[in-house]
């Protein structure tokens, strides 16, 4: 458990660098910004490697019975949260909508997999994403950053994002078993 604990830690604070805009200047004039993204990106893997092993190697403790409904929701919220993430990452009116939809879609996740899971160790990985999603929420509106201000995009992109989104929630249903040893059906 304290692998999965100093992994999502870890991953939590390196996220929270760009919440300090003075401490990230600081250390894109110290490292140049292109080093920066390089060993912002290798810290974020080495940690969510260090989740994903942590999660696995955990014991399977349960703390509450999820209730009887609680898979079905997160069949519904998880695809929900994967459009998000794909609108995120593309000019959509969805985005412009929702101001926040990569951490609205962490939260939705997050939710999601603690409505399917009443473990010990999902609590932590789950709550733990659930926590920073709703602080990185709060930073952002304290700090007045909303979604960019760019033309309305077309339709097409937000279409794209729902189709793209979809489609990866229909592979990781699939997969989720191979991939994280709890199969979704």
């Amino acid at each position: 458990m304290s692998v999965l604990i100093a992994g999502l830690v870890v991953f939590i604070a390196i996220h929270l660098i760009p919440s300090v805009p003075p401490l990230r200047a600081a250390l894109v004039e110290r490292l140049g910004a292109l080093p920066y993204r390089g060993v912002f990106s290798g810290v974020v893997l080495l940690s969510l490697a260090a989740v994903v092993w942590g999660f696995s190697r955990s014991p399977i403790e349960v703390l509450y019975v999820p209730p009887a409904w609680g898979h079905q929701a997160s069949m519904i919220l998880v695809p929900v949260a994967l459009v998000l993430f794909a609108a995120a990452n593309m000019p959509t009116r969805i985005r412009a909508v929702v101001g926040h939809p990569m951490l609205l879609g962490l939260l939705l996740w997050a939710f999601a997999h603690l409505l399917a899971n009443g473990d010990v160790r999902s609590i932590v990985l789950f709550g733990g994403f659930a926590l920073f999603a709703v602080v990185e929420v709060v930073s952002a509106v304290a700090r007045g950053k909303g979604p960019p201000k760019e033309p309305a995009p077309r339709i097409t992109m937000d279409i794209a994002a729902v189709f793209g989104g979809l489609i990866v929630a229909g592979l990781l249903a699939v997969l989720h078993g191979t991939l994280f040893g709890a199969p979704v059906m």
